[in-house]
């Protein structure tokens, strides 16, 4: 028997088509006997009976199993000693089911000694059966690295940057995390209180960085990180979407978008309500998009009143940048060239606060550059903001259609 986790807080109603997604790649590339998959749903309050329904449907079309797990209802000491490690901040920033993995060894019987642990945006391109061969011995898991050279616990040496590892897809020796449960508790203190941007990922890579098993890359392949428009074909590899709204849209000449739809066509969650569903939710961008444009010049009066312009962004887009935003004299442009850029950027702003608004053009890594600056006192809105706010598909940027996806 295959063991597989998946962890779903879903109170918009959405989350669970991506659960779902995931889960029919899973069962359409498997080649073992029926009923040789059991997939194990961590879930909260938050599932619905109609989306519950629909993953017994899909279980069931597939002739394997699935389990439910309330774990408000049936752990809540658990979920208790999870929400008091969360720092008051913290909580308004992340759901308590975001760190459901670190109770998996609670939750899933004590028969259970190994599963794998899948996040809802991976495609299942192979057969899970590779991945569950993979022997752990006395490691606590096995995972596939990432290399994260800005992350705080990177630049303050608690981690190499050769050893962090993405928690997305995990092959995970459940023995060893009950023997180690308390460690996992104080890793999630520890993290939360210091701040880290990636919580549950950070808890596993604080706590067992040196002793995991490092596992191929075809195990959790990035997808934005793949040539999207290039003719080869698609290889058998696990496709992570990390957020899915960074490598997920409507654009089917991307052979990804096509191949996440591909699974999802095939859910019980596509019926005659989604194309209803994405009908109104292109009313309702438009709308928003219309409603922003005319906004968006008000703010920036109000954010630039006694302050020049400053640009952040890589080497080889400077001149596209003084062309876009027409660069006076005077307004210095920031190029990311160095490993120390994020200090050295960090040091010029503090030279310049209340002189300056910097206008990042960072590409995909706003999110964590955000974070990073907010982390030492920078406000967005005040000392930063978003310059790809301004950019369209004149200036090379898509349309990000990602959330007509999340409503239908």
């Amino acid at each position: 028997m295959i063991h597989v986790a998946y962890g779903l807080h879903d109170k918009t109603g959405h989350y669970s088509k991506f659960v779902g997604t995931s889960m029919l790649s899973l069962f359409e590339n498997h080649s073992c006997p029926p009923r040789s998959i059991t997939v194990h749903l961590l879930h909260d309050n938050t599932l619905t009976l109609d989306n519950y329904e629909k993953f017994v449907y899909l279980a069931g079309q597939y002739n394997q199993i699935i389990k439910f797990y309330n774990v408000e209802k049936l752990f809540p000491e658990e979920i208790d000693k999870l929400r008091n490690s969360f720092t008051a901040d913290s909580l308004k920033l992340f759901s308590v089911m975001s760190t459901c993995k670190l109770i998996l060894g609670q939750v899933v019987s004590k028969e259970i000694d190994k599963i794998i642990s899948l996040d809802a945006d991976t495609v299942i391109n192979l057969d899970i059966k590779e991945l569950w061969q993979v022997e752990l011995g006395d490691s606590p898991l096995g995972a596939v690295t990432e290399l994260i050279r800005q992350h705080p616990m990177v630049k303050e040496e608690i981690i190499v940057p050769e050893d962090y590892f993405n928690a997305g897809i995990m092959v995970l020796n459940l023995d060893f995390l009950r023997m180690n449960y308390g460690l996992l508790m104080d890793g999630l203190k520890f993290t939360t209180e210091k701040k880290y941007p990636y919580v549950e990922q950070d808890v596993f890579n604080y706590c067992f960085s040196k002793q995991y098993i490092k596992l191929p890359e075809k195990f959790n392949t990035h997808v934005r990180a793949q040539p999207r428009f290039s003719n080869t074909p698609l290889e058998r590899k696990i496709y992570h979407y990390l957020g899915k709204s960074d490598s997920l849209n409507m654009d089917m000449r991307d052979k990804f978008n096509r191949l996440w739809f591909s699974y999802f066509l095939k859910t019980p969650w596509f019926n005659e309500d989604t194309i209803g569903n994405l009908y109104n939710g292109v009313i309702e961008i438009y709308s928003r998009i219309y409603a922003e444009q005319k906004n968006l010049m008000t703010q920036v009066s109000a954010i630039m009143s006694g302050k020049r312009r400053a640009f952040v962004t890589f080497p080889q887009n400077v001149d596209s940048l003084k062309q876009i935003f027409y660069v006076q004299e005077g307004e210095d442009i920031f190029q990311i060239n160095s490993q120390n850029w994020l200090n050295e950027l960090a040091n010029a702003m503090k030279e310049s606060v209340g002189k300056k608004i910097y206008f990042m053009l960072t590409g995909g890594i706003y999110p964590q550059l955000r974070a990073a600056l907010m982390q030492v006192g920078f406000v967005e809105g005040r000392d930063f903001i978003n310059g790809e706010m301004f950019l369209s598909e004149l200036h090379g940027v898509k349309f990000n259609s990602y959330q007509l996806i999340a409503n239908m």
